[in-house]
């Protein structure tokens, strides 16, 4: 971390570049502005319930309070370099207020800017004076991400979202390890009581407050998950039905299938048939 910077980055700081994609991060759900500005390689992201494809030169922005998570195929490896920005980065700066931009005006960033060279150059930028630390090197970064923020205002907002008042974030810290545990070990059997014990409330708390930020119930919500997960697999992995339903934490091949019919209204065979037309 940066400090004098002021903004978070990712273990080893910005300037490594040897982050490898897996079940990355450790936070599921968070109020800042998370940029990731890939160089090498690709990866396979989870975002809400939106399945983002990412390849060298694309760069992602994930809003406050959006569930993600970087899903391992076993096939893709990718770098990138990490930006996480407090909504008061640039306090003081009136034509940037990101706190009135998400909360009061309710706007959001576009998720996905694919090779948008200009963006991806100043992020670049970005990275190697935190690498090199040069005289300076805080207002020059603090300039280049002005700059980058002065092309998403631009192009890159989305259509009006709700966000949580402020009367209800902290229903969303309450939760949150909750999510990270849901996020990093699917793959295992989870319970309820073990979901609250982790956000040290008790379960009745935990059960009503999980349903009023997610709108569904814990093992709804990690059902679901799971079964994100595994239509991205079925897209990028050549692993048969039983294998993806094993390792995305299912009993069965047949109950995974059950579930999945019901949730996309195709059978996995069937998807993964239609998928291969269409590629």
């Amino acid at each position: 971390m940066l400090s004098d910077i002021g903004f978070e980055i990712a273990p080893g700081k910005i300037s490594r570049t040897d982050r490898q994609f897996g079940l990355s991060g450790n936070t599921a759900l968070h109020e800042n502005v998370e940029i990731k500005c890939f160089y090498e390689g690709s990866a396979t992201l989870l975002i809400e319930s939106q399945t983002v494809q990412v390849q060298a030169g694309d760069v992602v922005v994930i809003n406050p309070y959006e569930f993600h998570a970087t899903i391992d195929t076993g096939e893709e490896k990718g770098k990138y370099h990490l930006f996480m920005l407090p909504l008061d980065y640039f306090s003081g700066e009136s034509a940037l207020d990101l706190r009135k931009f998400f909360f009061v005006e309710e706007k959001r960033f576009q998720t996905l800017f694919s090779g948008n060279r200009q963006m991806f150059d100043l992020l670049m930028q970005a990275a190697l004076e935190s690498q090199q630390q040069q005289e300076a090197s805080e207002l020059m970064i603090k300039s280049l991400l002005m700059a980058f923020f002065a092309l998403l205002l631009r192009s890159g907002i989305q259509p009006i979202r709700s966000y949580p008042k402020t009367s209800e974030l902290r229903l969303y810290s309450v939760i949150e390890p909750a999510l990270r545990c849901i996020k990093n070990e699917y793959r295992r059997e989870l319970t309820v009581d073990e979901l609250a014990k982790k956000c040290n409330v008790s379960k009745h708390y935990f059960c009503r407050v999980f349903k009023a930020v997610t709108q569904k119930s814990a093992m709804e919500y990690l059902r679901c998950y799971r079964l994100q997960v595994a239509n991205i697999q079925l897209s990028n992995t050549k692993s048969s039905i039983a294998e993806i339903a094993a390792s995305c934490g299912f009993e069965s091949s047949n109950y995974f299938s059950r579930c999945y019919k019901q949730y996309y209204g195709i059978s996995p065979t069937g998807s993964r048939s239609a998928k291969g037309e269409r590629s």
